[in-house]
């Protein structure tokens, strides 16, 4: 008998094949039946599935889920959006190994995230990854999660904080030989590979050298490489060349993660870099990218102009209110503002030349007033799509953007959002149709509307839509990609990149996570004004054979499971 039957589904299995209508019967958490007939056992439950295209569980391959997964556990955001399996630890970010100074970062950025305190966080009581995914099997998820060695805390682990030895370029040998040391505890203990962030502290200070001899560990294991390559605009294609070269020289699997040109002067160019992706690929570099399909990228609330860390101080908006209408208050930080930005305009323009001489081209930097665009702003819907700069000359201040980011926060009462980098059309489009490119959505599971007023990292329709915005838009609408191929980039694709094992496909004998949505009127509903709102038709989710969205409702389940590589 099985424990569920789904009949009538159009079948789009993955493979990118042309689907078929079929019956799939689930037990035991695996799929156990693929057939045409009507002569079917028994099941426990059953769900008509006609008019409705059943797909593999979409595999996110980017998320900070590591921040929000002990506090949004059931995983709803994800769930509704048809995602199944979601890939923790990107952009070099990492909440292990555990020292005091990680121990405090962790803490901050999971409470700010998840937009709960630290006490609701709980103890950070692990100290290494496999204390941590034994932590999270503990607390349970509605989702799969697997997890990633973030290049940029354990240079962090090791050298210190920028400021405290992290800045420095080359590491001494016993730090390198350390740092080889963590990647290979994390690889035995089921880390699927490593990531960097090339653009964020402090791994935005390594030469291309340290990355390889990393990734040499990792390849020894059959792991994979994904990077926030050093810059997403003036050097995008040497840095998609970076990463290519130290996927040759380790033979990792790699991934141009979150891949985009952003600034107008840039657009284009991703043309190129996909060009050097096939190349890669034609003589044996096992490359390819991903990429969110949005014309903005990380939005957030115009109340973290007035901070200088992702995600580390208390963000409060009556706090924040209370200095910016408080004039000495104000005037107090609007100088600390300056002097810290001037700061680190020094320290970007050094770092720069440092890499320089070891042949590394990073950004100098100092544009975000061009590259940061207002997208809700109710109390001045003019301003909407205009720079911050152009912004702030619109509203009569001219160069003083402190001063125009001040009235935009009060006067919107905090309900004023940015979102930085734009990215042409005709890119994204070009990236839909572009074969090794799979859909990811640089976001974290939540399981309740954020306060979007909170000064920090707000929520983006990435989050939501991504996933049926290819779907419906893209495919359906206007047929740049067949529904099969768009499936098969948002399952099959990046399960096989990561190195999943009998997931990513509907086949018997493949754990049974499995989406089911109206081929007719599934579609993305968030905007950068409203980002919080789940996609229409998505009907079903099933995770290892438990319906966690039943008809749209999610159930609350704990069905996940906590991945853990094996070679």
């Amino acid at each position: 008998m099985l424990d569920l039957l789904i009949r009538d589904a159009k079948v789009v299995d993955g493979t990118g094949n042309p689907g078929y209508t079929a019956h799939v019967g689930v037990k035991e958490g695996k799929i156990a039946l693929i057939s045409r007939s009507d002569d079917l056992p028994e099941a426990a439950r059953t769900i008509e599935a006609r008019g409705l295209v059943l797909a593999p569980g979409f595999v996110d391959m980017h998320t900070h889920t590591e921040y929000t997964i002990l506090c949004h556990n059931h995983g709803i955001t994800s769930l509704k959006a048809g995602v199944t399996t979601e890939v923790m630890g990107m952009c070099g970010y990492s909440i292990f190994p555990v020292n005091e100074t990680i121990r405090q970062e962790a803490h901050a950025r999971m409470a700010g995230l998840s937009q709960v305190s630290q006490s609701e966080v709980g103890e950070i009581d692990w100290r290494d990854l496999a204390g941590w995914l034994d932590k999270v099997e503990h607390v349970g998820t509605g989702i799969n999660v697997l997890q990633y060695a973030g290049h940029g805390g354990i240079r962090a682990y090791v050298m210190g904080k920028e400021g405290e030895g992290g800045e420095k370029v080359i590491p001494a040998k016993e730090q390198l030989d350390k740092m080889k040391d963590v990647v290979l505890q994390c690889m035995e203990q089921g880390a699927f590979g490593l990531s960097s962030g090339l653009n964020y502290a402090p791994g935005r200070n390594a030469i291309t050298e340290e990355l390889i001899e990393l990734g040499k560990v990792v390849s020894s294991f059959g792991g994979s490489y994904i990077s926030h390559i050093r810059s997403e605009d003036e050097h995008l294609a040497w840095s998609c060349s970076e990463l290519i070269d130290i996927c040759r020289h380790t033979g990792m699997r790699g991934s141009v993660t979150h891949h985009k040109a952003f600034g107008k002067e840039n657009w284009g160019k991703v043309h190129h870099t996909t060009y050097l992706i096939d190349q890669a690929r034609e003589d044996g570099v096992d490359v390819m990218c991903d990429f969110y399909p949005w014309e903005y990228a990380a939005e957030s609330n115009i109340g973290t102009s007035f901070y200088t860390d992702f995600e580390l101080s208390r963000r409060d908006s009556a706090e924040l209110r209370g200095w910016l209408t408080d004039e000495a208050s104000w005037q107090s930080l609007k100088t600390r503002l300056k002097q810290t930005g001037a700061k680190e305009a020094l320290a970007t323009t050094e770092r720069s030349r440092q890499l320089a001489a070891h042949g590394v081209l990073a950004s100098a930097g100092g544009r975000r007033q061009d590259s940061t665009f207002i997208v809700h702003a109710p109390a001045y819907p003019e301003l909407c799509g205009l720079s911050i700069r152009e912004a702030t000359r619109g509203l009569g201040f001219a160069d003083d953007t402190l001063e125009a980011c001040r009235k935009l926060y009060l006067d919107n009462d905090g309900y004023c959002y940015v979102a930085g980098g734009k990215i042409w059309e005709q890119d994204l489009r070009h990236l839909v149709r572009y074969s090794r490119s799979a859909i990811s959505t640089d976001s974290w599971t939540m399981e309740r509307a954020p306060d979007l007023a909170r000064p920090g990292m707000s929520s983006h329709p990435r989050a939501y839509g991504s996933f049926a915005r290819v779907l419906g838009q893209y495919s359906r609408d206007e047929s740049l990609i067949t529904l099969e191929d768009a499936v098969r980039k948002m399952t099959s694709l990046p399960a096989s990149f990561i190195g999943l094992r009998k997931r990513g496909l509907i086949q018997e004998g493949y754990w049974a996570d499995i989406t089911l949505f109206n081929p007719e009127n599934v579609a993305n509903l968030a905007t950068f004004d409203n980002p919080f709102v789940y996609p229409a038709g998505i009907n079903y989710v099933i995770v290892n054979g438990e319906v966690a969205v039943d008809d749209g409702r999610p159930q609350y389940t704990k069905s996940g499971k906590v991945l853990r590589f094996e070679r």
